[in-house]
């Protein structure tokens, strides 16, 4: 940084001027942080109460860990009403069973979600920041668009220049948390849209080197591939930027959605809430255990209940059937996410990357593209890569279903190979990158 100010002094005026007003000035606000600490929660939560059902128990009482992180919840939040009803709810948190501290911690989740979607979804950009709305005229030098030099690339003319921040900043509700959006035009007439993160988990800068791993291994070997390979069976990773040890910037399409948002969706027509088969997986484990032999047994006919009356295999297929403007964009839709299903599985394979939660891809809806989130190797000693789980990759029912028996046992295995043999091809690249990374 030092010799950044010394060559180039301007142009870091400009630069951390820029980041200033993104850190400072696009906090989320405490409703909104709240949510999102309630959201940690029920996740912990749920992911305890599947443990206790895969392994048969019958003690539903709360490990300390979650009791600790729930107290240390209560403390950190501000004085006042919530404060209050808070501590009433979870005071007594040690006596509490799974089933009821999941129950409640949902019910705060709803309440706060319904605070935040009363609040308008576009807001004007000047009224955190009128800094950026002018920074065409407040910048000493031109600024590139953020994320262009993860490229591996030798020169950086032809990088694009920030023209202007669109005024109109958006507010986006996800599953685990709020999202500020920015919109930033480049110098080409391109638009960018970036969502600013807070409060990123321990994993992020190591998510950051293996995104940034997998892009240098795909672009080294890019010349040798041709025109259908490149555009059939791209690797389509998130551009995250760290702004501080806490914030980064993650380039994002507005209209993409994931499995979860259809999920949820799918509840709110129905009228069920979302923990539904979470509960009632465990009454019913209970019930299955006595009347079968064993465990793997009662897991699998449980399954296939939930799937049969909660969960139908149709949900994703019926999703992208009520946006499709017409069949034949429905079928190039439907192909093109067949092969981006196969490269997210050969790369979750290939490092081990577990607990692929229905959030953690991201699905672009008017190609079909798919982003993966938290792509983190599961490391059972330091240097090893192993994961134990039986499918190490997320090909659920409802991926199966809209990929069709056709794609499953046509397209999914060839893309999985040429994916992988694209890796195979720059094997002394790999092993390069793999010292570094």
């Amino acid at each position: 940084m030092p010799k950044l100010k010394t060559a180039h002094p301007l142009l870091t005026l400009s630069m951390e001027a820029m980041i200033d007003q993104i850190v400072h000035r696009l906090k989320p606000c405490p409703e909104e942080d709240i949510y999102r600490l309630v959201h940690a929660l029920l996740s912990d939560g749920l992911q305890q109460l599947h443990q206790h059902v895969s392994q048969g128990k019958t003690d539903l009482g709360i490990i300390d860990a979650i009791v600790s992180n729930t107290c240390r919840v209560g403390l950190s939040l501000p004085s006042g009403a919530i404060k209050t009803r808070f501590e009433a709810d979870f005071g007594s948190v040690r006596n509490m069973d799974l089933c009821e501290y999941v129950t409640k911690l949902y019910q705060w989740q709803q309440m706060l979600r319904q605070a935040i979607k009363q609040r308008p979804r576009k807001l004007m950009l000047s009224l955190f920041s009128p800094f950026l709305v002018e920074f065409e005229q407040q910048k000493f030098e031109d600024v590139e668009v953020p994320g262009q030099y993860l490229r591996l690339t030798d020169s950086s003319d032809d990088f694009v220049r920030i023209e202007r921040f669109i005024p109109e900043l958006r507010v986006v509700l996800r599953s685990n948390g709020v999202l500020r959006m920015l919109a930033i035009r480049g110098t080409d007439g391109s638009i960018v849209h970036f969502s600013v993160q807070h409060f990123t988990s321990r994993y992020n800068h190591q998510e950051e080197r293996w995104v940034q791993f997998f892009r240098n291994l795909d672009a080294a070997g890019e010349h040798d591939r041709n025109t259908w390979e490149q555009r059939r069976i791209a690797l389509h990773l998130p551009t995250i930027v760290s702004l501080a040890p806490h914030i980064r910037l993650v380039q994002e399409q507005p209209e993409s959605f994931s499995l979860q948002d259809v999920y949820d969706k799918a509840c709110l027509r129905n009228g069920t809430p979302e923990i539904a088969p979470a509960l009632y997986a465990v009454g019913k484990m209970n019930e299955l255990i006595s009347q079968l032999p064993s465990i793997d047994a009662a897991s699998e006919v449980l399954f296939e209940h939930i799937c049969q009356t909660m969960v139908p295999a149709s949900l994703l297929q019926d999703d992208v059937r009520m946006h499709a403007v017409s069949p034949m964009e429905y079928w190039l839709y439907r192909e093109n996410f067949t092969y981006q299903v196969s490269a997210s599985i050969a790369l979750t394979y290939m490092i081990a990357c577990t607990q692929r939660a229905p959030a953690k891809l991201s699905i672009s809806r008017a190609t079909g593209n798919i982003c993966l989130h938290d792509l983190v190797p599961t490391q059972a000693t330091p240097g090893l890569i192993h994961s134990k789980e039986a499918v190490p990759f997320r090909l659920t029912p409802n991926i199966q279903t809209f990929v069709t028996e056709l794609g499953l046992e046509g397209i999914v295995p060839f893309a999985i190979y040429k994916v992988i043999q694209r890796f195979t091809d720059v094997e002394h690249l790999l092993r390069d990158f793999l010292d570094l990374y």
